[in-house]
This record gives C-alpha cells, structure tokens and sequence, in this order.
C-alpha cells in the first residue's frame, strides 16, 4: 500500500484539527500582562566545547537539535509599583512535531512547563526549549532536524493560576487570540497523542550558553 506524502499527512492532519477544535475549547480570555512578540523555529548544532587541562576529548558528531524560542516583554501594572521583576511565570509549550515516516500515528505533541524566575518588567526576555536529535529521531524517523517539522506551536503563559499571555502559530498563521476557536488546537479530538517530551535550556548541552539572553528558570 503506498503510503501518503509528509506534506499531505501533515496537511490532513491540520484540517483534522482545524475542523475539529470547537469554540468552547478556547482560553478564556483574560488580561494580557505577557505579550509574546514572535517565535523563532530554528535548527542547532550540538556544542562543541574546547577541553583544556588534561581532559582527554571525546570524538562526537555534532547533531540537530530543534529550538523554540518566543520573544516576549512582561508589563508592568499598578500592582508592581514597588517591583522591577515577576517573581515568577509558567510557560506551558505544546509543539506539533509532524512526522516523515507516512505513519500518522508516530505524530506526536510535545509539551513542557517552564518556569522562569525574576523576570524583568518592561524589558524584552526570551524564553526556549528543545526537541532532541533522539526524539527527532523516533518521531520522524530521520536524524536530521528540519523546522518546517514543527507545523504548529503555542505557548501559553500563567502566572498564578491565571492566563496572562497566549501565542499560537497554526498550520502557518498565527492567532495571538486566544477567542479564536483554534486557540487550543492541542486539545482537539484529532490531535495526535501528546508527550511530555521537550527540554528546558538547563537540561540540555545549551545550557552554559547565551548567558543573561534567556530569562532564569526554576530548577526541578
């Protein structure tokens, strides 16, 4: 039997979702205290670090790993007259990684919750996470990272319980609404099987790296 093109599972997949993703299902909308300018979807290399001191090297062929990393600025309200920083914020990331097997079940949203810490009011922050080269692997059947594998993102950031920012890129435009309908296409009857599967910075070999770029996260 001849199996479907990616560009057509995935374009099924989408409509499925799209289709499928009643009003109900959306976020309430609620003050947006967190505005997410943009995320940036982009490949990285392993790191390959200099050893000094006797360390003897090892000989390792650098892989792809696949970033996500939102640009966001944090406001600041009346609440935080006597503040410089939100002591803390939840980001909670789902990531549809398509996959290139013909197999529509190895599809698969990945998901995280990050929380940084101390992050400063009225100044531009970035947050990240990634998708490693063995779960690039596993789900699309391919060692090499590609971006366009990652065919709709959102993240949606709490502070309190509460939402306070909200961004979501679907089947390539984006919603920065969370009224709109396919706001939580995560939560659709046809989404694929979600997997608690992508890394915070600190759990990666990105983690010495870009110094006060990214803003602080808890440990776990």
């Amino acid at each position: 039997m001849k199996l479907p093109s990616p560009s057509a599972l995935a374009a099924f997949v989408l409509a499925g979702l799209c289709a499928s993703s009643p009003a109900q299902d959306a976020p309430a909308k609620k003050e947006k205290l967190v505005e997410i300018k943009d995320i940036k979807v982009q490949v990285q290399k392993t790191p390959d670090f200099a050893l000094k001191g006797g360390t003897t090297d090892k000989r390792v062929r650098p892989k792809d790993w696949i970033e996500i990393e939102p640009e966001f600025k944090t406001l600041k309200t009346p609440a935080d007259k006597k503040s410089e920083v939100a002591p803390e914020l939840t980001f909670k990331y789902y990531v549809f990684l398509n996959t290139m097997s013909g197999v529509k079940e190895n599809a698969r949203i990945l998901t995280a919750e990050v929380v940084h810490t101390n992050v400063p009011l009225e100044e531009v922050s970035h947050s990240v996470v990634y998708i490693s080269p063995s779960t690039i692997l596993r789900v699309t059947g391919k060692a090499e990272g590609n971006a366009s594998l990652v065919t709709a993102y959102a993240v949606e950031v709490t502070k309190g319980g509460e939402v306070v920012g909200f961004f979501s890129k679907f089947g390539g435009a984006t919603i920065d609404n969370p009224s709109d309908p396919k706001g939580k296409w995560w939560e659709s009857k046809a989404a694929p099987q979600q997997e608690p599967a992508l890394l915070s910075k600190i759990q990666t070999p990105f983690a010495p790296l870009w110094g006060d770029y990214h803003a602080d996260v808890r440990p776990k």
